[in-house]
């Protein structure tokens, strides 16, 4: 971050401009906030320095063996160069009022920022990352901004611009709606308040990528359509280190049976919530195979008491 003439920051912006399918990493012992911002903006993960070298070959491998999954140069170069995702309107006008109030309520900040994929992946990504990470790995909201502290998600939200991209698109609206409502069904289907509802709401993220949205702004729901955006979401998700459960649950919630994981779980929970969000009829094979095909008449109330709840 601190090379002489050009900074690690302004290197890796003209890398992602020319070579945007280029993974980019930083490895800095400097931290102070100004440049933490500037590095989010342009980095896929961030390293402190000292940094063992077998856990940094580690993650050059990793990101490598990821990057190859991906033969569609057009694919790897759209993500790649994604640093921002559109905000929902509403959420982040509301999200900016609450942070520069000077007695914002810490609750209802953590649960408008819960409540928005686009908000919720980078402040994720940051408090995953090496420079603020202190142990085990974050899934959820909550414990990301207590891990990051109210101060830093004030200036990541406020002053770095990285949520400039808000606007007053119907088409961010909806899609945050519907992935609120997956990531709540989620919780109540599984049961569980983290790793679930985190996955739902950031299993449709690939659709916040402009240019993997089709004419008129709205995306079919073709099974490859659908499959195609759980994969890039998957690759994004992994890309900006997020845990590698929560990019599972993301890669296979459309085709739940090619997981690896047979038992009605995590999966299989993402799975149903954001089907049945998105007016989708869940895979009723792999319900029956899991054993948990007759649980689908509750869970289709859940959803629409899930529903009423969020309208009200």
């Amino acid at each position: 971050m601190r090379m002489p003439l050009m900074d690690g920051a302004e290197l890796l912006t003209r890398v992602r401009d020319r070579w945007p399918g280029t993974i980019r990493i930083i490895l800095s012992g400097y931290s102070e906030a100004s440049s933490t911002l500037r590095m989010v903006d342009v980095a896929h993960r961030f390293v402190a320095k000292p940094c063992d070298s077998t856990a940094l070959l580690a993650m050059v491998g990793g990101a490598l063996a990821l990057r190859a999954l991906f033969q569609d140069p057009a694919v790897v170069e759209a993500v790649g160069r994604i640093s921002r995702l559109p905000a929902a309107p509403k959420v982040f006008t509301e999200v900016c009022r609450l942070l520069a109030s000077a007695g914002g309520d810490t609750r209802r900040i953590a649960g408008l920022l819960g409540s928005d994929p686009a908000l919720s992946v980078k402040i994720m990504q940051l408090a995953n990352s090496a420079f603020f990470s202190r142990g085990g790995r974050i899934h959820d909201i909550g414990n990301a901004i207590t891990r990051l502290g109210l101060d830093q998600v004030k200036l990541l939200v406020l002053a770095s611009q990285i949520f400039a991209d808000a606007s007053t698109d119907p088409y961010v609206d909806r899609l945050q709606r519907s992935s609120l409502l997956a990531s709540t069904l989620a919780a109540r289907i599984s049961g569980h308040q983290e790793l679930e509802p985190t996955a739902a709401l950031l299993a449709s993220i690939a659709r916040l990528i402009p240019e993997l949205r089709e004419p008129g702004r709205e995306v079919s729901a073709t099974q490859d359509n659908t499959s195609m955006h759980a994969a890039v979401g998957a690759y994004l998700l992994a890309l900006w280190g997020l845990p590698m459960d929560i990019v599972e649950a993301v890669a296979y919630h459309v085709e739940p049976s090619r997981s690896a994981e047979k038992a009605f779980g995590v999966t299989g929970a993402v799975h149903v919530a954001v089907a049945l969000a998105n007016n989708r009829i869940p895979d009723l094979d792999y319900l029956e195979q899991t054993g948990v095909l007759n649980k689908l008449p509750l869970w289709q109330e859940m959803l629409a008491h899930t529903q009423e709840t969020l309208d009200d």
